[in-house]
């Protein structure tokens, strides 16, 4: 589904480029157009709160951002130390509470044989992840690592 682009009019929208826009359509759904690529996604409204559940809840979508940021935070790094870094996944999830999101658990499968040296390079840098710092730091982030030996 194609959403509309947001009205040019608005004084508050003028001096600002805006990557994307996200619409209500009704049934607790929410579609998000990006709008460089043109790329659009749904969000759900959590089936335990009324919601569908047919697509992810802005939480679970939240939970992949940080994953996506501390994939491309390893990707960058391995590019510019030289080793490799394709292929490395990381599987996410959030824990909630009545007050909100807890917890981010991220496990992190690395296929490949990595030094000491890069294995440590890579842990430091997924907490440098420009999402994971925005996070309230209340918010634990459980991180796993899965080596290759």
């Amino acid at each position: 589904m194609l959403l509309a682009p947001p009205p040019t009019h608005s004084p508050t929208m003028e001096n600002h480029k805006y990557t994307s826009s996200s619409m209500l359509t009704g049934g607790m759904r929410c579609y998000t157009n990006f709008t460089p690529s043109g790329e659009t996604f749904a969000t759900d409204v959590h089936a335990a709160l009324g919601g569908k559940g047919e697509y992810p809840c802005p939480a679970d979508m939240l939970a992949a951002c940080l994953a996506s940021c501390m994939l491309s935070m390893i990707a960058f790094t391995g590019s510019r130390k030289d080793f490799a870094t394709d292929g490395i996944c990381i599987k996410s999830s959030c824990s909630e509470t009545p007050d909100g999101i807890s917890d981010f658990n991220l496990d992190i499968i690395v296929p490949i044989v990595l030094t000491h040296a890069q294995r440590s390079i890579l842990e430091h840098v997924v907490l440098t992840c420009p999402v994971g710092k925005a996070l309230n730091p209340a918010i634990r982030k459980n991180i796993t690592w899965h080596w290759s030996d």
